[in-house]
C-alpha cells in the first residue's frame, strides 16, 4: 500500500520523515536511487520496498528502504537533536537486516555533522542536512531531455511537481540552514524595471525558493545594486481588484500595495502570480559584473539561469566580479 504524499503523521519527525519517503516511492525507481546514491555517496544501490516506522527490530528507526541494501533513516527537525545512544541502538538492530550494503542516514537541519554522528566510528552511518536532501532533489528538477546523459534520468511533469513540493515542504517546516546569510539572485530582464516600478518580485505561482532574508537582480551581464529585503510571499495571488481582495493570506498592507501598482494595461494584470514584498536595504557602491567564460571559449556564460544563491556578506564585501562573488 503506498503512502500519502502529505503525512497525517502529527510529530514532526515523522511527518517529515514520511513525505520523504512517499516521494521517493512515487518517483521512479531510477530518480529514487540518484538521490539516495547522492545521500549515501554510494554509487551501486538497489532498492525496492519503502516502511515508515518499521517494525519487528529491537531499535525502530523512522523509516526504511529496504533490498539488498538497506537505508535506515533517523530524521530530526531540531538542531543539535542527535542522541548518541540512539544511534549505537539502530546500528545494532541494523546488523540484524542482513542486507548485504547497510547504511543508517542521519538526516537533520544542523550546519555540520552533530557530535554524536561524529563519536561513533561506522562507516554504515552517514549524515546529510536538508541542503543536502534540497540541493540534489533541485538538481534532478534541472535535468532537460536535450543536455542529459541517456544513462540519467530526467522527471516527468509528474515526478517534477512531486519533487518540487518536496523542496517546498522542507523550505516551509524551516529545515535549511544559512537563511540569514544566504540571497536569492533571480534573472531579472523583466523583474528588475519592475522592481525599480513597484518594488515587489513577480514570478509564477509554486516556484520554491530557500528560505532567505534578500534578493537580488541579474540582468544585463550584471547583479544590480539594489539588494532588498524579503519581508513578505504569497504564493498565488490573481492581479486583478477581486483577486486581491480574496487572497486571505495578504495583509491589509500587501493589499494596498498590490492595488495601487495595478493597470489594466500592464502585461501581468489578470495574471495568476507569486509575489515576493521587498524594503530597500542593501545598496551596493557599484554593480557586481559577470566574467564567467565557458571553459573552452571566451564565450561568456549567464551568471544566473533562473535563479541561484549567494552570500549576503560576500555581497557585502562589494565584489567587482561574478568570480570574485563565487569564491
Amino acid at each position: 500500500m503506498t503512502n500519502p504524499l502529505f503525512s497525517t503523521y502529527t510529530q514532526g519527525e515523522n511527518r517529515v520523515t514520511s513525505t520523504l519517503i512517499s516521494v521517493l516511492q512515487h518517483v521512479n525507481s531510477s530518480l529514487t536511487t540518484d538521490i539516495l546514491e547522492a545521500l549515501t555517496d554510494e554509487s551501486d544501490l538497489s532498492l525496492l520496498s519503502f516502511e515508515n516506522q518499521v517494525t519487528g527490530v529491537k531499535s525502530v528507526p523512522d523509516a526504511a528502504i529496504r533490498s539488498s541494501s538497506a537505508i535506515w533513516f533517523e530524521t530530526k527537525t531540531a538542531r543539535d537533536a542527535v542522541r548518541k545512544e540512539q544511534l549505537e541502538n539502530h546500528l545494532l538492530a541494523l546488523d540484524e537486516d542482513g542486507a548485504e550494503l547497510q547504511r543508517l542516514v542521519v538526516l537533520t537541519p544542523d550546519g555540520e555533522t552533530p557530535r554524536a554522528v561524529a563519536a561513533l566510528d561506522d562507516e554504515r552511518l552517514v549524515w546529510a542536512n536538508f541542503d543536502d536532501l534540497v540541493d540534489v532533489v533541485e538538481g534532478i528538477m534541472a535535468r532537460d531531455i536535450a543536455s542529459t546523459e541517456e544513462t540519467t534520468a530526467v522527471p516527468t511533469e509528474r515526478e517534477a511537481f512531486l519533487l518540487r513540493e518536496l523542496a517546498r515542504f522542507v523550505y516551509d517546516e524551516d529545515l535549511v540552514s544559512g537563511k540569514e546569510d544566504r540571497v536569492l539572485v533571480v534573472a531579472a530582464r523583466r523583474a528588475w524595471p519592475e522592481y525599480q516600478a513597484h518594488g515587489l518580485y513577480y514570478c509564477q505561482p509554486g516556484r520554491s525558493f530557500k528560505p532567505v532574508e534578500h534578493l537580488a537582480f541579474y540582468t544585463d551581464g550584471e547583479v544590480k545594486t539594489a539588494v532588498p529585503r524579503v519581508i513578505g510571499r504569497v504564493d498565488d495571488v490573481l492581479l486583478t481588484e477581486e483577486g486581491i481582495e480574496d487572497a486571505n493570506e495578504l495583509t491589509d498592507e500587501q493589499r494596498e500595495q498590490l492595488r495601487q501598482v495595478l493597470d489594466p494595461d500592464w502585461e501581468r494584470y489578470g495574471e495568476r502570480q507569486q509575489v515576493l514584498f521587498l524594503a530597500d536595504d542593501l545598496e551596493l557602491s557599484q554593480s557586481v559584473r559577470n566574467d564567467k567564460t565557458a571553459s573552452e571559449s571566451d564565450r561568456t556564460v549567464a551568471f544566473v539561469q533562473g535563479h541561484r544563491y549567494v552570500s549576503f556578506s560576500d555581497l557585502q564585501a562589494e565584489p567587482a566580479t561574478t568570480t570574485e562573488l563565487e569564491d
